[in-house]
């Protein structure tokens, strides 16, 4: 088997990006969260801020207090971060960046943090611009800074009388819209017992209810201020010996209370470097960890813990030392997030207008019994309906009843088709979807992986022809459709192009497609399911497309080989693009350019 595209260099031999060391961005729940809280309510309030910077491309926040001291943010997912650092921007720097965000210069009232949330909360009492301290009419609410730490979700808005001004990360968060101009509205919480210590009789009560081996769920689901940093201190004995419902309340408590933000009894003891793998993790509590190492406080221990990881703003707080790889994996994953969410919307809409299928089939059966009514050359035929009302069809003016009844009924026909296997795409839109936004919470955990590069597409190659001159961006070696279903599609461009398209930039369990005795292009339907097949929809679309780009085009059926990635293999010295597959079963579909041009249309390649 052959195919006729251009060869390409392996996507593997691209940069990387400067992702040195052992990045391990600080893990935030609430119990860190309310301590840090605390921990900024005595450094910050009081304090006069003169400017406030966002940076969307890096995620960091900087505020330049009087006094020239700065609070800096790093919402990066390799770089996860809070440092309040000496030193105020150079003159240089002021002069290029201004305010920033702020209208003026504002006070820090209030520093805090709700029971149970991983969300800081700074009040800025806005300063009148001709007076040094002198606060703007009451009746103007504060604007607030705020700094939501969710897992992977990082971000700081500026939110002024509920509306958000200004933000980190402009996205949709579920059902908000965390954009600038949109109502802020903060994420939802609700776990028990976040504002007081359970009763003995609750808690025990919910400690029976469940199963010794599902309690550490159970309390990650259920009860505040557990999460997964704490929730073996929490369970204690009974991860071991048993149940020991009294001692984990008391643990429990334990966290609470140092999440309250209170400062503690012992000033030298309120903040621990836990040891997480490589690296270290800064809380306000031991957790009896041997391993833990006692800090002065939170902020001088995240200090540390940037100064150990190689971590830390860029002078004048201009940007992040972090990975170019991980900006752009993180960008393909957002693009490709928005389509799939799009995708799931537009299948979702076609279900709920229910049976147009019938609705065509009707329009052709009347057009036959009214064929001796209408005249040729008539762009519309108004009849009586079946139920004895009026009906108008659009008719093809150069073609007779009978040809535009036929018409009517191919309509109806593929239309029945897609409404049978709408269910089908509906599930594996959805299914993408979700594996893209699980990709996002493991790229934010875990940092750039092969396997995230390939649920994002592939990595961006550079043109060998452009190496030493500074030119990039040569295009892949294949071309890139969109499934119904919203997956991607991968066409080799030619025969060398097929062979690094199948062999380097495919996954194994990822389905492979080839017109069956015909030279013609590689497909890639990007699965990666070894459990199962992919929707029969989605594969008909790459049977399509590998059927569009052969030689067999033009005939009226075509046999398509398919099988899993894993199973081609090419014979030594063979020809480019020769390849032998293994376990093949075959499809057969009539060509169809009109749907091949649709998926093109829709693909992330589209003009």
């Amino acid at each position: 088997m052959t195919s006729d595209a251009r060869t390409n260099p392996d996507e593997h031999s691209a940069v990387r990006g400067a992702c040195t060391g052992r990045l391990m961005p600080i893990r935030y729940d609430s119990v860190l969260v309310g301590a840090l809280a605390g921990e900024l309510a005595r450094n910050l309030v009081g304090r006069r801020l003169e400017e406030l910077h966002f940076e969307p491309e890096s995620r960091q926040v900087s505020a330049v207090f009087t006094g020239g001291e700065q609070l800096v943010w790093m919402l990066h997912p390799a770089a996860g971060q809070v440092l309040l650092r000496p030193g105020a921007l150079d003159r240089r720097a002021r002069r290029a960046r201004g305010r920033g965000v702020l209208r003026s210069a504002a006070h820090v009232t209030e520093v805090t943090a709700g029971p149970d949330e991983r969300r800081i909360e700074i009040q800025l009492v806005p300063l009148d611009k001709t007076s040094v301290d002198l606060p703007l009419p009451a009746c103007r609410e504060p604007d607030v800074l705020v700094f939501e730490l969710h897992t992977n979700q990082w971000n700081a808005l500026l939110v002024s009388e509920g509306v958000i001004r200004a933000v980190a990360w402009p996205r949709r968060a579920g059902d908000r819209r965390l954009y600038p101009g949109s109502e802020y509205r903060p994420p939802e919480g609700g776990r028990l017992w976040s504002t007081s210590r359970p009763g003995t009789e609750a808690w025990e009560s919910w400690w029976e209810a469940q199963e010794s081996g599902e309690r550490a769920r159970a309390m990650l689901r259920d009860v505040s201020w557990v999460s997964r940093l704490n929730v073996d201190y929490v369970l204690g004995s009974d991860l071991v010996t048993g149940q020991d419902a009294g001692s984990a309340l008391e643990r429990l408590e334990t966290l609470r209370t140092a999440g309250s933000g209170t400062p503690p009894a012992d000033p030298g003891a309120d903040a621990w470097s836990l040891v997480r793998g490589d690296s270290m993790q800064p809380y306000p509590v031991s957790l009896d960890e041997p391993d833990a190492e006692p800090g002065g406080s939170l902020l001088e221990a995240m200090a540390e813990t940037a100064k150990r990881e190689g971590v830390g703003p860029s002078p004048n707080a201009s940007g992040t030392d972090r990975s170019d790889e991980i900006e752009q994996l993180e960008a393909a994953l957002r693009q490709r997030e928005g389509r799939a969410r799009k995708r799931c919307t537009a299948l979702e809409r076609q279900l709920e207008q229910g049976n147009a299928s019938a609705a065509l089939r009707s329009a052709g059966q009347l057009l036959l019994m009214n064929k001796d009514r209408v005249r040729r050359g008539e762009s519309e035929a108004v009849v009586e309906d079946f139920d004895g009302s009026e009906r108008r069809i659009p008719l093809d003016p150069a073609r007779d009843m009978i040809a535009n009844a036929e018409d009517y009924f191919q309509r109806a026909r593929r239309r029945e088709r897609a409404e049978r296997e709408l269910p089908a795409r509906i599930a594996a839109a959805r299914a993408r979807l979700a594996a893209l936004e699980d990709a996002a919470s493991t790229l934010a955990a875990t940092g750039p992986t092969e396997e995230l590069w390939q649920i994002a597409g592939g990595r961006a190659v550079a043109d060998p022809a452009a190496r030493g001159s500074g030119k990039t961006g040569a295009p892949l070696p294949y071309r890139r459709l969109l499934s119904s279903g919203g997956l991607e599609i991968r066409v080799g461009r030619s025969a060398r192009s097929n062979d690094a398209l199948t062999f380097r930039h495919s996954a194994p369990d990822d389905i492979w497609l080839h017109a069956r005795q015909a030279a013609g292009a590689h497909v890639i339907l990007r699965w990666g399911n070894r459990e199962q097949n992919p929707p029969e929809a989605d594969l008909r679309d790459a049977a399509l497309a590998a059927a569009d780009f052969s030689e067999a085009r033009s005939s009226g059926l075509v046999a398509v080989d398919w099988t899993r990635r894993k199973y081609v293999r090419k014979p030594r010295k063979a020809a480019a693009g020769a390849v032998i597959p293994d376990r093949v079963k075959t499809l057969f579909v009539e060509p169809n350019p009109d749907r091949v041009r649709q998926m093109k249309e829709a693909g992330p390649d589209a003009p």
